[in-house]
């Protein structure tokens, strides 16, 4: 029978270490998940009965500290309906209802914990004694607004008209009227004054003394009725005394709403009180009772059941050491073995001797196939030595690249530098010798002087041309700006390419509509680019015609200008557009691209190049049309007012990442009018 790590060869049970690694590591594992799972099953018992206790002991101790609060909350009730009755403002009403609520609340909440019949029939009396209570509460607000009205709508208006009675009374007779009239209005206000106390203190004595002022101010009224005589005042005598009978009544029913009031707060109020509090002290009591019995119940539990679990846990684990002891035994002493040997090849080290394991175990195999692995190390080894050899020579060819490029452009620069003091010179002395010529009629030597000047010209525009390339190369190349007009502009550039038209036979034009506007911009760059697309264009051309044109453009609701210069000339494959533009590359004659010293044209090959940098340093774009034998158009792109651009152009056709390239190719098709309502400028030789 096929053994299978589990099998023998005659179908029998294996021992553990004839196993395959895979048999030994997943019976290690079943035999720890048995483990875990058992253990597992333990600790759920366990958690099961210590929760199941701490349940009980929770919900005991949450009774406890809920009666507490509702007891805490019946106090602040009481707090706040004394507020209430001592200032009688909005504010402390709107206080007791919410401490009121709260009450309820807490004993709603104690009411769905209570487990046990006292519990719950507590909690029903102390409802029932809440409602009473309030009740008892909102009766006595309502006899105290009533004894409120009594004092302000019916004995202040009395008190104010008996006064004013008496004041009349006062004039009405002698010496002696005077005097019983002013007592016994001072009696009338001691009564209120009593009357205001008696209400504040609930003190008999102030009831008495605000009777007894009472009877003064009769007594006063009785003496006025027999001495005096004067007609009308028997009239106000006893509307007087009609007043005093008024205020007697409105104080008999004030001292009997004080007295209800007071009965209300001494039987229903403070008794409900004390029935809330009772019965919350006595669930309280009895939740504390059995929260201490569970408390003891829970110690000797949760005692037991650690107990079991820690040596049904230590079984286990001891059972799981002893899993763990195997399967080290039989696997990782051999893996480790291997390791290291694994480890030293990856370390380079070819010369290690592996593990004379035998079997046919996964060991076994991986050991066999760590011994190719070895061979293929050494060849590996030996290849990347080679490759550093290599990479060696290639750095030192880059350094000798890079230091002679720095001294090609260090080279060019002292060299142009060298060469324009002596140039300009050269067109200095021929421009002021070509002067005196013309004044003395030699006019056929100022003609080769000319030549002389106009050659020295375009030395030193080809030595300014090298300047501005190392300049562009160093990265020192900024941008000055200005305000400069566009028809100016193209017109002082096609007088500066009239030479170079002449030289190959050629004919200028300009073409451009009147008023342009304003560009800001470097008008030096613009200029430049410029005269160096008119002069590559009159170099390929020979007895053509060579055109400048110009037009104003919308682009993203932004104002740009398009310059397009176009030939009649040999013309070149749209293919080689992006390579006509790196530097040192000319076209040559047959049309295809040539570079140095293939017969090209004169020049240094960098007019395109800079082209290129000047436009994209000032955010435009170049558009190229060409076909061989059918001329060329190039055509640049440039915003009115200049803004940084936002990342660097390279001189390429396709884009970079997110950058969008810099040069197009378009077909070669003849270029549509500019303008057909506005007026044109167009010049010619």
């Amino acid at each position: 029978m096929k053994r299978n790590g589990i099998l023998s060869r005659s179908g029998g049970r294996t021992r553990f270490r004839d196993m395959t690694v895979s048999a030994r590591v997943t019976a290690g594992f079943g035999v720890a998940l048995a483990l875990v799972v058992l253990l597992g099953v333990v600790g759920l018992g366990w958690f099961y009965a210590v929760s199941r206790d701490v349940g009980a002991f929770s919900g005991r101790a949450d009774l406890s500290q809920a009666a507490a609060d509702a007891d805490v909350s019946l106090r602040d009730l009481e707090v706040a309906v004394r507020d209430h009755l001592t200032y009688g403002d909005d504010q402390s009403l709107l206080d007791a209802s919410w401490r009121h609520d709260t009450l309820a609340e807490r004993l709603d909440t104690l009411g769905k914990g209570a487990v046990e019949t006292a519990d719950r029939q507590g909690v029903d009396k102390a409802r029932a004694s809440l409602d009473d209570y309030w009740k008892a509460v909102q009766t006595l607000i309502r006899l105290r607004t009533e004894r409120n009205g009594q004092v302000m709508n019916g004995l202040e208006p009395l008190v104010g008209q008996t006064r004013q009675k008496l004041d009349l009374l006062k004039s009405a007779g002698g010496v002696d009227s005077t005097a019983l009239a002013s007592d016994a209005a001072i009696a009338v206000l001691l009564m209120q004054e009593h009357l205001t106390r008696y209400i504040d203190r609930r003190d008999p004595q102030d009831a008495e003394a605000m009777r007894a002022q009472l009877a003064i101010a009769r007594d006063r009224l009785a003496e006025m009725n027999r001495y005096l005589w004067v007609p009308g005042t028997k009239q106000v005598i006893d509307e007087v005394g009609t007043l005093l009978s008024k205020a007697g009544g409105i104080l008999t029913a004030i001292e009997s709403t004080v007295t209800e009031e007071d009965n209300l707060r001494a039987e229903a109020m403070a008794a409900n009180a004390a029935g809330i509090a009772a019965n919350l002290g006595e669930i309280r009591r009895r939740a504390e009772a059995g929260t201490r019995e569970l408390r003891g119940t829970l110690a000797d539990g949760l005692s037991g059941y650690t107990r079991v679990a820690l040596w049904i846990g230590g079984i286990l684990l001891l059972a799981g050491l002893l899993a763990l002891w195997l399967v080290q035994r039989s696997v990782a002493g051999p893996v480790r073995t291997m390791a290291t040997a694994v480890t030293a090849l990856a370390a380079g080290r070819t010369d290690v001797t592996l593990p004379a394991l035998t079997g046919r175990d996964e060991i076994a195999t991986m050991a066999r196939a760590v011994e190719t692995l070895r061979g293929i190390t050494e060849d590996t080894e030996r290849q990347r030595r080679e490759a550093e050899t290599e990479h060696t020579r290639l750095l030192r060819e880059k350094a000798l690249a890079e230091s002679a490029s720095q001294a090609k452009s260090d080279f060019l620069v002292n060299m142009g530098q060298e060469l324009h003091g002596p140039l300009t010179e050269i067109v200095n002395a021929s421009q002021s010798l070509m002067t005196e010529l013309h004044r003395l009629g030699v006019d056929e030597l100022a003609t080769d002087i000319e030549h002389i000047q106009w050659t020295g010209e375009q030395l030193t525009a080809l030595v300014d041309t090298l300047l501005d390339y190392a300049k562009v190369e160093a990265g020192a190349m900024d941008v000055c700006l200005q305000d400069f007009d566009i028809n100016r502009l193209l017109t002082e550039t096609r007088e500066r390419s009239m030479p170079a038209a002449d030289l190959h036979g050629n004919a200028l034009d300009l073409t451009a509509p009147a008023g342009l506007g304003q560009m800001h911009s470097d008008f030096t760059k613009v200029r430049q680019a410029l005269l160096n697309l008119l002069d590559n264009a009159c170099k390929f051309t020979q007895g053509g015609t060579v055109t400048l044109s110009a037009e104003r453009i919308e682009r993203d609701g932004a104002r740009w200008y398009r310059f397009t210069v176009a030939d009649t000339g040999r013309g070149f494959p749209s293919a080689q557009t992006g390579r006509l533009f790196q530097p040192f590359v000319q076209g040559a004659g047959s049309g295809a691209i040539a570079t140095r010293g293939q017969g090209k044209p004169r020049g240094a090959g960098l007019g395109l190049t800079l082209v290129g940098h000047y436009t994209a340093m000032l955010g435009g774009d170049i558009e190229v049309a060409s076909e061989p034998g059918q001329g060329t158009r190039i055509t640049i792109a440039l915003p009115a007012v200049y803004e940084p651009p936002a990342e660097e152009r390279p001189l390429q056709l396709e884009a970079v990442g997110n950058a969008k390239p810099l040069l197009s190719v378009a077909s070669l098709k003849p270029a549509g009018h500019l303008a057909t309502t506005s007026t044109m400028t167009q010049l010619s030789p």
